[in-house]
């Protein structure tokens, strides 16, 4: 996209949004009352971001019936998003007044899924305690970002985030200020997968990440990895191929976009498949796993499956240290064409000491025992 036609584009959006505001306001106040004392859950995107508020609504939908939840969004395309992908009350808070309407009603704890500027706006308010809860961990640069620091709580999955948080961020201490909750949203049944009988090919699942908006950032596989890969795997034939792009792929880079598209086209009219729905019912229905550093890597480690990471191409990219990508079988853009291969060596098993990495990241990965720990979490933390 050039840059007049990102600008176009970006006026087109807030004019949109500044004629909708009053509308959008009206039709989340008429379908839900406010409740008393509510858990914020606070959502400064808009539809482009929405899959991270969505990785945690079977989660927060769930927890509703106990703690009752209200979703504060700041733009009126988020919430307008907000509405269509939940039936939690939605507010639509576009300033201070607005704001300090929640405070008011009694806001008892605030939740926040992403690092957004506009999450300054809400953490401005001392009264509610102020939790971060993320879109999912990984050993990005995101993760450890130093505004960790302005959240009363970062809830983190597993040992493995606190020594990210300790070893990366000056005074934060992560014994103190990030409980361990597991991955709850692994305890619940995600649909939309598809109606694939059972048959003699392995399900891979390659879920990429997006390109990143900067070098250092740049863990994204389509551009170096991405064709091969699928071509591989589709003229092989012992496999089927679940692939699902980033939801940003390619809005940063036209070489990214072009390349995700020359993906898609290699699947099209396949048996495989294109995934741009609901997420999570793949961790399930997949067999192996192929993606970047990315949160997908930690949400496939908590179900103790094989999986292959890829190396990012770009030498500018930050390569962490971390237990994950120290042991997990790694494939690099040369070693693309071979990718059946090496998925087949990791179906036959996975390196010596998997499971305990599974624990040092997750801890208890049995069915319910995150979700427990969530909430037993939370409501520490609104005793706090």
């Amino acid at each position: 996209m050039s840059r007049v036609a990102h600008v176009a584009r970006t006026l087109g959006v807030q004019a949109s949004n500044y004629l909708r505001a009053s509308s959008v306001a009206a039709t989340a106040r008429d379908r839900d009352p406010l409740p008393d004392a509510p858990v914020v859950v606070f959502f400064a995107g808009g539809p482009t971001e929405l899959y991270q508020l969505a990785d945690w609504l079977p989660v927060l939908e769930s927890l509703h019936a106990s703690y009752p939840l209200v979703i504060a969004c700041t733009r009126p395309d988020g919430a307008r998003a907000a509405l269509a992908a939940t039936s939690l009350p939605v507010r639509l808070t576009r300033g201070a007044p607005d704001l300090e309407a929640l405070v008011d009603a009694g806001a008892r704890a605030v939740l926040y899924v992403n690092h957004l500027e506009r999450n300054f706006r809400m953490l401005r308010f001392a009264e509610p305690v102020h939790i971060y809860l993320g879109h999912g961990e990984s050993d990005k640069d995101s993760s450890v970002s130093n505004q960790n620091k302005a959240y009363d709580q970062v809830f983190v999955a597993g040992p493995a985030g606190r020594e990210r948080l300790s070893r990366a961020l000056r005074g934060f201490d992560a014994a103190a200020r990030a409980p361990m909750v597991g991955r709850p949203q692994l305890d619940h049944v995600r649909e939309g997968a598809p109606d694939w009988p059972r048959d003699d090919r392995v399900r891979v699942l390659y879920a990429p990440t997006w390109e990143g908006d900067r070098p250092r950032m740049a863990y994204g596989s389509v551009a170096s990895h991405g064709a091969s890969v699928v071509r591989a795997l589709v003229s092989d034939g012992g496999f089927r191929v679940i692939y699902r792009p980033h939801p940003r792929a390619g809005t940063t880079s036209p070489s990214y976009r072009a390349a995700d598209r020359e993906v898609r086209a290699l699947l099209e009219g396949t048996d495989h498949v294109v995934d741009a729905g609901p997420y999570g019912w793949q961790l399930t229905f997949a067999d192996v796993c192929l993606t970047d550093p990315s949160a997908v890597a930690y949400d496939w480690l908590a179900t103790g499956r094989p999986m292959l990471v890829t190396v990012p191409a770009d030498a500018r990219t930050t390569t962490p240290t971390s237990p994950l990508l120290e042991l997990v079988p790694r494939l690099s853009a040369d070693e693309a064409p071979d990718v059946a291969e090496r998925l087949r060596a990791v179906l036959a098993g996975m390196p010596p000491g998997w499971d305990d990495l599974v624990a040092h990241y997750f801890g208890d990965v049995s069915p319910g025992a995150a979700t427990r720990r969530f909430e037993a979490a939370l409501a520490a933390a609104l005793e706090s």
